[in-house]
């Protein structure tokens, strides 16, 4: 079968669409698949709207010889996909990571609701057009994924059925000693990952370093709120074995976000032993231990009495990876072949 994967992230660029573009491209080929990668990283120096007729164009070129089209988002890249393969009588596939409109919404357009409250109300003209097109993508889809049983129940409130595929991740741990007093977080760099009060409370610790590996529209706002500190460094996009590297040697890593659809992140943290904290929000639930998972206005207590206790480090470690064993590659990208053979 010949697979265009339609991604609006790709490697270097990170987040999870660049992570499954570039493991569907190497491991797909393995299940008979014939597959080719169609980045938006290629038009995203055009200006908007452009930019996606360009993406439009580019795909018309390529979609002839494709079977199937998988796209990695409901708007960017999903929009001009649902269009294109309407015209050229072809069938796509959607991953939906996340709500496109209630991330616009949130970095855009001053949306305050949590994810859950946004799909009961209505927020004004632009977000309704993201949220119009999204619909309309997902609607035209052949078949919908999503990560996460939390995001099942999200877009399946949009009318449509979808279908859950966990995340899968390289279980094998880096070879690299843990260090003291170290916290790491990493993601994008916006509103919803709570990076800023992350950055408050390991000020007010003078033996804390912190290190975020990412960036983002957020990122100067964050370097400002830093004072300039030495305590707290940007690692900027590197490689994921970089990241990896970073998450080997935290004595705690924090995933402070106020919605997660399901965190790759958070499951490449766990396979690396990292003690974690992570907000009890989204999917997080599904991938890590109750003791991990910290409510509103917990955090500063719970890094104190976790960085300051060894014993109870090592039982987290020896359970994150516990857990992160069960989200594997072969797993991931078995399931996801079987399901695009069947369509």
């Amino acid at each position: 079968m010949r697979l265009l994967i339609a991604t609006g992230l790709y490697p270097p660029e990170i987040g999870g669409p660049a992570t499954y573009a570039k493991l569907f491209e190497q491991e797909l080929p393995r299940h008979g698949f014939e597959v080719h990668v169609l980045p938006f990283s290629l038009v995203r120096h055009m200006p908007p709207i452009i930019r996606h007729i360009a993406y439009a164009w580019l795909l018309s070129k390529r979609i002839g010889g494709a079977d199937l089209v998988l796209v990695q988002d409901t708007v960017s890249t999903g929009l001009p996909v649902a269009l294109m393969c309407m015209l050229a009588g072809k069938k796509f596939v959607v991953r939906v990571p996340g709500d496109y409109a209630w991330e616009q919404g949130v970095q855009r357009f001053g949306v305050k609701d949590s994810l859950e409250d946004f799909q009961k109300h209505s927020y004004g003209r632009f977000v309704g057009i993201f949220r119009a097109i999204q619909n309309y993508v997902v609607r035209r889809a052949r078949c919908v994924i999503v990560p996460s049983s939390y995001l099942k129940h999200i877009v399946d409130s949009w009318g449509v059925t979808s279908t859950v595929i966990y995340n899968g991740i390289d279980t094998r741990r880096t070879d690299v000693a843990r260090e003291e007093n170290l916290i790491v977080s990493a993601g994008r760099l916006v509103p919803w990952k709570g990076f800023a009060e992350l950055i408050e409370i390991v000020l007010k610790h003078p033996h804390w370093h912190l290190v975020i590996v990412g960036d983002g529209p957020e990122k100067e706002r964050l370097e400002k709120l830093t004072n300039r500190s030495d305590r707290v460094t940007f690692a900027g996009k590197i490689p994921n074995a970089e990241l990896r590297r970073y998450m080997a040697r935290a004595t705690v890593f924090v995933l402070n976000s106020s919605y997660e659809g399901l965190s790759h992140t958070l499951l490449e943290a766990s396979a690396e032993g990292a003690p974690i904290l992570a907000t009890k929000v989204g999917g997080n639930p599904e991938i890590v231990s109750r003791e991990a998972l910290i409510e509103k206005g917990e955090l500063e207590y719970k890094l104190v009495d976790l960085l300051s206790n060894p014993a109870k480090r090592a039982k987290c470690s020896t359970v994150a990876i516990s857990l992160a064993s069960a989200f594997s590659i072969d797993a991931c990208v078995k399931r996801t072949a079987e399901l695009l053979k069947s369509l």
